[in-house]
């Protein structure tokens, strides 16, 4: 396997053992297969030498038009959401490769949990995330007695992202973690006593499903989630507004039994989605696209 990379330099966001090549030598090296999955590569995608191309669609901001008619072009889901996106916008069937996520240790849940650690991303940047609707119900939950505190975190993508986070001043006791390295994330998810992500658009959702994973309680809206979440059994699927969000919260504070019920039920039900058996049906279906010698 090979990365390309607009410069050729080495990702510093995952370890990675292949080689790395800069985007202007993909039209040299010919590849058994090409996965790309932002529509500005577009234009050296589709003129690579590849024999199977692989556009995975992994949210609806990526366009497919140019995609439609291209018949060395197969195009992936990651998701329920992106499959039922790609068949409303565009009458595409896409093939499902949904996932994925690493399974980790079990977290145990403590009996004493004060402060109770709500856990969200902590993306200000970009309100579609709904970091400020979880913030406002911290906040309300504070304000009403409640022992809380907020843990976010985030890798801000430029200066003005970094000075929005060092000027954010929220009304209850928080924690805002930068920088947290990816291959560690079982550390950082498993401080939480409870995970909400309230995205507004997107295809898979990864760190609710990161927190399941670590077998921490999710409340969550239906975007990049319906593959697992299901309400009142691997956690609660809510509306995009402050009130429902501290509700659910509010059914878990001082219940560690339904913690323990919710996150179990939700640690069982995120195998499916693991990164081998996702690896797998990728490969199922490579084998079915590529063309017969």
């Amino acid at each position: 396997m090979s990365v390309f990379t607009p410069e050729g330099t080495q990702p510093d966001w995952f370890n990675f053992s292949g080689k790395v090549y800069p985007l202007s030598d993909l039209q040299k090296i010919k590849m058994d297969v090409l996965f790309v999955t932002e529509d500005k590569f577009l234009e050296p995608f589709l003129s690579a030498p590849a024999t199977l191309k692989i556009f995975y669609h992994v949210g609806p901001r990526a366009k497919l038009d140019k995609l439609l008619k291209r018949s060395d072009v197969v195009v992936f889901s990651n998701s329920s959401n992106m499959y039922a996106y790609d068949l409303k916008a565009y009458n595409l069937k896409t093939e499902k490769a949904i996932g994925g996520v690493h399974i980790y240790s079990q977290k145990e849940i403590q009996q004493t949990q004060q402060p109770f650690h709500i856990m969200c991303y902590g993306r200000l940047s970009r309100k579609g995330k709904g970091t400020a609707l979880v913030v406002k119900a911290a906040e309300k939950l504070h304000r009403l007695g409640y022992d809380v505190k907020l843990l976010m975190f985030d890798r801000p993508l430029d200066d003005a992202g970094l000075t929005q986070i060092q000027n954010f001043t929220p009304k209850v006791p928080f924690e805002f973690i930068l920088n947290h390295p990816v291959d560690d994330n079982e550390s950082l998810f498993k401080r939480a006593d409870v995970f909400v992500a309230v995205e507004k658009k997107g295809g898979w959702c990864n760190t609710a499903a990161e927190a399941m994973a670590c077998g921490v309680p999710v409340v969550a809206s239906k975007t990049g989630t319906n593959d697992f979440l299901i309400d009142g059994v691997t956690g609660f699927k809510i509306l995009r507004h402050p009130y429902f969000i501290r509700k659910s919260i509010q059914k878990l504070i001082g219940n560690t039994s339904l913690q323990k019920q919710l996150a179990d039920q939700a640690y069982e039900k995120i195998q499916e989605f693991s990164w081998e058996k996702l690896a797998e049906n990728i490969l199922k279906i490579v084998s079915e696209k590529m063309p017969k010698k």
